[in-house]
């Protein structure tokens, strides 16, 4: 029988023979029907993505229907175009052989990244840093952070970590600041952590705490900051599960459309300072040890209708999310604002205009 872990609750998800799903999480257990609708047990809430991918294929139903057939060809490797990786710096001896390149103008400037020690948060600090950007980065847990920080300032710039939670309004706000000046001033803040995606009361608050109001209260304590300097800019980082029906309602999903439009509105109110505000929204994006990595190995068939959805035949990684952030916060999309960028390699469907 199919069985998960949960990659952020550690929670156990199990089908079981009568077609339900078992799940254990903090010594509780709960069993749910595969619309994630509780059945019985003490633990009431879980995952209902979890639970429709450990409930089979015949779980998924429309939620992620009529993709893999519909690409020609067999599926393409999950590897994006190989990019040359540059030093950004003044006066290295790359200098000649980058002229070419397009300049983002980033060399020198100062950034905020949280949740940067693993997947999109990792991969958007270090494009940074290869551009010459100095970095902050924070993250829940101490674990990841020293090996994070090693690894940024090998690629020649300064940085600055913390262990903080974000849904803390106190510890971000704090963490802003003494980013700013242990940086020596603050160009762009990227507000990447999320809740994840938990049901019920728990699901809303923390939600709720750390993908809205997380940002929001970055965004109160770097502005000062940002209004000093002569490019400033936010990317918040949305989802695509914020502009189609994924086949669950669920908080996350909610959250971050609210978040979507507190970046448009901070779009205009920011203007007159000097800070651009947009967001980037990436679809299923791929690494190891990630969600997708993990459905891959235990359901490749779930695997396989969700890269079926995604027009270009294979899913994104974080290095390409990182990629659309970088231009986003650098001055070369100075006329860029209001603007959420999807990225997401043709999943979503919509026509937007």
């Amino acid at each position: 029988m199919p069985k998960l872990e949960h990659p952020l609750t550690r929670g156990i998800y199990e089908s079981r023979d009568d077609g339900l799903v078992e799940v254990t999480e903090d010594g509780k257990k709960g069993v749910f029907d595969l619309k994630g609708r509780w059945h019985s047990g003490e633990l009431r809430y879980a995952d209902p993505h979890m639970i429709l991918w450990v409930g089979g294929p015949a779980a998924t139903g429309g939620m992620l229907s009529s993709g893999s057939s519909m690409r020609a060809g067999p599926p393409r490797a999950n590897v994006p175009p190989k990019l040359k990786k540059t030093s950004r710096r003044h006066g290295d001896a790359n200098t000649k052989e980058r002229s070419s390149d397009m300049d983002l103008g980033l060399d020198g400037k100062k950034a905020v990244v949280t949740a940067a020690t693993r997947g999109i948060g990792l991969a958007i600090a270090q494009e940074l840093a290869d551009a010459g950007v100095d970095v902050a980065i924070c993250a829940r847990s101490e674990g990841g952070l020293e090996s994070a920080k090693k690894d940024l300032e090998a690629r020649g710039v300064n940085v600055f970590t913390k262990s903080v939670d974000v849904g803390n309004g106190d510890a971000i706000r704090g963490f802003v600041t003494e980013a700013g000046a242990a940086l020596g001033g603050l160009d762009i803040l990227v507000c990447n952590a999320s809740g994840g995606s938990a049901m019920g009361d728990d699901g809303w608050q923390g939600n709720f705490d750390v993908d809205l109001m997380g940002s929001a209260r970055a965004v109160e304590a770097a502005t000062p900051l940002l209004s000093e300097s002569e490019a400033g800019a936010i990317v918040f980082i949305g989802s695509t599960a914020a502009l189609e029906f994924l086949g669950v309602p669920q908080p996350y999903n909610a959250i971050k459309a609210a978040l979507i439009a507190h970046s448009a509105d901070l779009s205009q109110a920011l203007a007159s300072r000097g800070i651009r505000v947009n967001t980037v929204s990436p679809g299923p994006i791929f690494f190891e040890g990630g969600n997708w990595e993990m459905i891959k190995n235990a359901m490749p068939a779930i695997y396989d209708r969700a890269l079926g959805q995604c027009a270009i035949g294979r899913m994104g990684t974080p290095e390409e999310v990182a990629r659309a952030v970088t231009f986003l916060a650098s001055p070369a999309a100075s006329l860029i604002t209001g603007a959420n960028l999807v990225a997401d390699g043709g999943f979503t469907k919509r026509v937007a205009y």
